[in-house]
């Protein structure tokens, strides 16, 4: 009887990963459909209420598109460029200097107050003095994102860390483990699911930080096509671009959702 059940247990969970697996599920036609419901929505409005001028109609955005096939792909990689980049420069030093600040009290010392001083600063504040600086090149937008992801990414390590079961740690030690084995093998482990969630908030931030520094100054990316498009009131161009920022981000996430899954598969989840 015990092996039955045990046997009907382990097809159920064999059963569920499956679905799991599937690329097509019901909540995913779900949310095609709700997609599907927004641009009728918005072909429907744009038709009969609402004028070109302030909010363009799908097929003009798509003709955009194809007008301006030519510097779009271009605008599209030097913005995703530096997103990229900044984002895993200030990701990688965040986690670093956070790890770092929680294994020895002094670089904390060091580090805590000019952490704690420069993050409530809207990093967008600075874009003036960047330009200032490094001119309208990539190097001040990479070091402006890089500041935005690295403090996210230091207060989430530090945050988790804090958070790790004290039980697994005095276990470890009371086993022989090292300080360094139980960082490698507990510490570093357990934090990993949620510096996964550091890392989706930092790359909504890189985007901001990236299109807002393309506006203030810049020769290249989707920030700077949409400013051009401002001047000249040309809203399907300026809707192009918000609409490709948005899928953009929204891909990136996907793709650090589907790592972070892949890294955290042993941690338990809720449905």
């Amino acid at each position: 009887m015990k092996q039955d059940e045990l046997a009907n247990s382990v097809d159920a969970v064999s059963e569920e990963a499956a679905k799991k697996r599937r690329w097509i599920t019901g909540e995913s036609i779900v949310s095609v459909i709700t997609v599907l419901i927004l641009v009728a929505l918005w072909t429907a409005l744009t038709d009969s209420y609402i004028d070109d001028l302030y909010f363009p109609s799908p097929m003009d955005t798509i003709q955009v598109v194809g007008r301006m096939e030519g510097v779009l792909v271009g605008y599209f990689l030097a913005t995703m460029y530096r997103v990229v980049v900044g984002m895993l420069i200030g990701a990688v030093l965040g986690v670093v200097s956070g790890v770092a600040m929680s294994w020895n009290k002094w670089i904390n010392a060091v580090l805590d107050p000019l952490i704690e001083g420069l993050r409530p600063i809207p990093a967008v504040a600075l874009i003036p003095f960047f330009i200032l600086w490094f001119g309208i090149g990539d190097t001040g937008k990479l070091i402006l994102t890089a500041i935005g992801g690295f403090t996210v990414m230091v207060v989430t390590t530090l945050e988790a860390i804090k958070h790790v079961s004290p039980i697994y740690i005095m276990a470890a030690r009371t086993l022989g483990a090292s300080r360094l084995e139980i960082y490698r093998t507990i510490i570093l482990p357990a934090i990993t699911p949620t510096l996964i969630g550091g890392v989706r908030v930092t790359v909504a931030l890189s985007f901001a930080l990236v299109i807002a520094s393309e506006f203030m100054g810049a020769q290249s990316g989707l920030g700077y096509m949409i400013m051009l498009a401002r001047r000249t009131l040309q809203t399907d161009a300026i809707l192009v671009g918000v609409i490709i920022i948005g899928i953009t981000s929204w891909i990136v996430d996907r793709f650090v959702r589907i790592i972070g899954n892949y890294l955290t598969r042993w941690a338990p989840r809720s449905e």
